[in-house]
């Protein structure tokens, strides 16, 4: 075992004596053959803050799904000041509900854990409680990983800690895959609040984060026996064994949206908070977990550099890791945690974001026993034109595309169970673009095959000046003689628009399917590295009747031919990217 697994098993341990306050012991619990239409109860939740507020509760009457084997609801209505002025939405789920029972005791009834689509968001439907607490707190362990993306997220998302700018995009992102993700500029650690001892009524976070960016699905504490905890009244994403973080959470208000449909409806604007527990059943009624243990966990952290004045900032998070129960949701929440620290890194180190930027990062992935990282590095050069929805990060975008997809890969691996140990993204950014294009070449006149030799580009630095670059090309020894057609092509700016596109299913899931992707830890770290763009000059030999506006044939010649005309790299100037495209009439012989 690492020293890195040492330290962070006995933080675990030393946490768990921390966090082990004394719970409140178990309370009578209300089978629902004697729940009753008419009864009168009491509902508890948190609409402020960390205190827990009370609300009547009417039961309605007892309802069934629309067959037999469907789980049964009650059907309640609520009122009372807490939830006169927004009803009930996310983050209600688990509320529990106190009725008397036959012998005059208080006893737990069920667990809000629906709406219905009424306008007002008064009427609802809870769990019965005695299917709640049935959820078991440590299912088995599934023989086989789920397929990857196949499973569509029951609760709402919230993501805490990000600004604005950041929260819109992924928002929108998770809106493309048909999920809701809630967020907040706020940290809960703004509102200094002290770590809860939950119980009933509570307010909690099933978190797949924790640190600067706080991400999980907040709800309501349902019941607590001992150490042990249910929560939400339904799944998370149902997907049976779970390694997340059981967190206390602060509401800052109930947001009043009392249409009440899907997309347009009151929810509690809240944030995960302090560590105290693993979530480690996620089943059809509830959440499940026990307080005083952390879940496995590796951190990430991501500096970020202001090229231009050399500052520096760096945020972190620890990172769920359920790589040990097979990614019960088929894909691992680094993806979406890394996308919200490698976004709001980069559009919060500049102060601002010009729609002109330039800069560079890196990524490395640190796996247990493994004596190299997975690593890749790219430099971006962005141009926002105002109307891309891909370019609102400016240059941030493309990166946190390369990371996402860094990570589709490694969750892709099926060949071995891969630890975690640590992630590391470092990145650069600059004001303007560093990008100079490629006005005309100069080249001697005839070519000898597979000599060197050296040609003459005049750039135009964007709004800078010109200035001349010598390229080294060698001449293809086994090309055609004749005339050819030089010519040296380098990209463009990094295209926001079209980044979207592939963007939400790498953050929210992807399609079903068998790909197994790499077969081994080499496999996986030469893909990884793959995803490391060149970004300089290439040389290419083309007939002299190319097509300019195509600048290519339908197909890819084979032989002499093929050799000629293959892109080969020449030249990457380490300050500049240069793009455009310059031709030279050549006799190579």
């Amino acid at each position: 075992m690492t020293t890195v697994r040492v330290l962070r098993t006995l933080l675990t341990v030393s946490l768990a004596l921390a966090l082990a306050a004394p719970a409140s012991a178990a309370e009578p619990i209300m089978p629902l053959s004697e729940v009753r239409s008419g009864m009168r109860c009491t509902g508890l939740s948190v609409v402020r803050g960390t205190d827990i507020a009370p609300f009547d509760v009417e039961v309605i009457d007892v309802v069934a799904g629309d067959d037999a084997a469907a789980s049964p609801r009650i059907l309640i209505q609520v009122s009372g000041p807490a939830v006169d002025r927004t009803g009930l939405g996310p983050g209600f789920s688990g509320s529990p509900i106190i009725c008397r029972n036959r012998e005059g005791r208080d006893a737990y009834a069920g667990a809000i854990s629906e709406s219905v689509g009424e306008y007002g968001g008064k009427v609802g439907l809870a769990t019965p409680m005695e299917l709640v607490v049935a959820q078991p707190v440590e299912p088995p362990v599934a023989t086989a990983p789920s397929p990857r993306g196949a499973r569509t997220l029951a609760a709402p998302l919230t993501l805490a800690g990000v600004s604005p700018r950041v929260g819109r995009v992924l928002s929108r992102l998770a809106a493309t895959r048909g999920r809701v993700l809630l967020t907040s500029a706020a940290s809960p650690r703004a509102a200094s609040f002290g770590v809860q001892q939950l119980r009933p009524g509570s307010a909690m976070a099933a978190g797949l984060s924790s640190g600067d960016i706080n991400l999980g699905a907040v709800g309501t504490v349902s019941y607590v026996d001992g150490d042990r905890l249910w929560a939400f009244g339904h799944p998370f994403d149902a997907a049976g064994r779970r390694s997340l973080f059981l967190q206390d959470a602060y509401v800052y208000t109930v947001v009043n949206n009392p249409v009440g449909i899907e997309g347009v409806s009151t929810y509690k604007l809240a944030a995960p908070g302090h560590d105290v527990g693993t979530i480690s059943g996620d089943g059809l009624s509830a959440v499940a977990g026990r307080l005083g243990v952390l879940p496995n966990r590796f951190p990430m952290r991501v500096i970020a550099n202001d090229g231009d004045t050399g500052r520096s900032r760096a945020v972190r998070a620890d990172v769920a890791d359920e790589n040990a129960f097979g990614h019960p949701m088929g894909l691992s929440p680094l993806a979406l945690v890394g996308a919200a620290l490698t976004g709001q890194a980069a559009t919060t180190t500049l102060g601002e974001i010009p729609s002109r930027q330039s800069g560079e990062m890196c990524a490395w992935f640190r796996l247990t026993g493994e004596r190299k990282t997975l690593k890749f590095c790219n430099r971006y050069v962005m141009r926002e034109d105002g109307f891309s929805e891909g370019g609102s990060l400016g240059a941030g975008g493309p990166m946190v595309a390369d990371l996402a997809e860094a990570v589709s890969l490694i969750d892709s691996y099926e060949f071995g169970t891969l630890d975690m140990e640590s992630v590391d993204v470092n990145l650069t950014l600059r004001r303007g673009l560093r990008q100079a294009y490629m006005l005309r070449a100069k080249a001697p006149r005839v070519l000898r095959r597979g000599s060197t030799v050296r040609v003459r580009v005049l750039i135009q630095v964007v709004r800078g000046q010109r200035a001349w670059r010598t390229v080294r090309v060698r001449v293809p020894r086994l090309m055609p003689r004749g005339p050819r057609i030089l010519t040296l092509r380098g990209p463009d700016t990094d295209e926001g628009d079209l980044i979207e596109l592939d963007l939400g299913e790498l953050l929210f899931g992807l399609e079903e399917g068998d790909s197994a992707g790499p077969r081994s830890v080499q496999k996986l770290r030469e893909a990884v590295a793959g995803i490391g763009r060149y970004d300089g000059v290439e040389a290419s030999f083309e007939p002299i009747d190319m097509d300019d506006e195509l600048g290519d044939f339908d197909e890819e010649p084979g032989g002499a031919e093929g050799i000629a005309r293959r892109a080969r790299k020449v030249f990457r100037d380490p300050e500049l990217r240069l793009s455009g495209v310059v031709r030279v009439p050549v006799r190579v012989r």
